[in-house]
């Protein structure tokens, strides 16, 4: 029964793993495609979903792993850093404040601070990423050859890959956050902050001098002398129908607000996680395709035929020995094995006589 449970369990992760990815890819496309507020507020729903499953799941089988003293080797050497970093962090530091910021509808005022913590969190969300290494639990099922060290030696050298270029990526999006590099971000901030100087200096009373204004700076959506609206890129519905908070901030310059597009960070962001992404797929399935099989002919195959020559009396076959790799320790042993060994184990079956029951009982009946 507990078998059972356990199967099931995994099999629910499974796919679980699998429809994350999607979601993750999904979720990019629509903020690039400039979808509607109603399809990517779906997708940040299911994606605090996903990061609350995950972050159950690793609380879980650390749990277990606790119970069994085996935490180390969990977190170590069973990839549950991988479970930790793709599910904690994000649940934290981004789908659950996204979340909140959705529900409660804010919106994000143009400033310094809020920028870099918005390059923080887009750092963070490169985490998602690393669960495209944990459907490498549906690759341990798909054997490549019939060893176990082949399976473990293709996903260490993948997970070490794949999870190196997503954390290198992580980590120099982090210490842009604190440094002074112009970005998308900055090129925003840069732009709001000099819409709204212009502005203060401007007397715009006339409503075509505020046309011409609006229709200048390509970030302003709004314009409003407190609840009176000066101007508008777009009309009401448009407006309604795709951007949600966290779209747009407000910049306040003198009696007026400026409601000023935050689209292009987001898209900006959206395009590296993609490219990440199909980087780091690529790297996956080179490796499954090209390096696992190499693995098989070269180690663990050779192996596996001179262990079960030792074990069975009757297993004779010699070790294919690739003339690309015969210098190699493997090879090198499996031409000992060959041209040693196995002359020696035949002319030991030779050397015993062989005698059956009735030959026994001939001898013993003529006596």
């Amino acid at each position: 029964m507990k078998r059972q449970v356990s199967d099931i369990a995994e099999v629910i992760v499974t796919a679980a793993i699998v429809l994350v990815l999607l979601q993750t890819v999904t979720e990019d496309i629509l903020v690039i495609s400039n979808s509607t507020w109603v399809a990517r507020r779906i997708f940040i729903y299911s994606g605090f979903a996903f990061d609350l499953f995950f972050t159950i799941e690793f609380l879980v089988r650390s749990w277990n792993a606790i119970c069994r003293r085996s935490l180390r080797e969990y977190i170590l050497f069973e990839s549950g850093w991988v479970d930790f970093i793709a599910s904690v962090p994000l649940l934290v530091l981004t789908s659950g404040p996204i979340l909140l910021s959705t529900i409660r509808g804010t919106i994000f005022a143009g400033s310094g601070t809020v920028i870099g913590l918005l390059k923080v969190v887009k750092a963070v969300r490169m985490a998602r990423i690393l669960r495209l290494l944990r459907l490498l639990k549906i690759f341990r099922r798909i054997r490549f050859a019939d060893s176990a060290m082949v399976q473990r030696h293709t996903i260490r050298i993948i997970t070490t890959a794949a999870s190196t270029l997503i954390l290198s990526a992580m980590i120099v999006g982090t210490v842009l956050a604190f440094s002074n590099s112009n970005g998308t971000e900055e090129a925003w901030l840069i732009e709001g902050e000099a819409a709204a100087l212009e502005l203060e200096k401007a007397s715009l009373s006339d409503p075509e001098d505020i046309e011409d204004w609006g229709s200048s700076e390509p970030s302003v959506l709004l314009l409003k002398e407190g609840e009176l609206r000066l101007y508008a890129k777009y009309d009401e519905e448009h407006l309604e129908d795709y951007f949600g908070p966290g779209d747009y901030s407000v910049k306040r310059a003198g009696p007026y607000s400026i409601w000023l597009d935050a689209k292009p960070p987001a898209v900006s962001q959206s395009k590296l996680n993609i490219v990440i992404f199909a980087v780091s797929l690529s790297v996956v399935f080179i490796f499954m395709l090209a390096y696992s099989p190499h693995f098989a002919l070269t180690v663990s195959d050779p192996v596996n035929v001179m262990l079960r020559g030792l074990r069975e009396k009757s297993y004779n076959l010699e070790v294919s020995i690739h003339s690309d790799y015969s210098r190699d320790d493997i090879f090198r042993l499996a031409a000992a094995y060959n041209d040693i060994f196995l002359p020696q184990k035949e002319r030991s079956k030779s050397d015993v006589l062989d005698i059956s029951i009735e030959d026994i009982s001939d001898i013993l009946g003529s006596k």
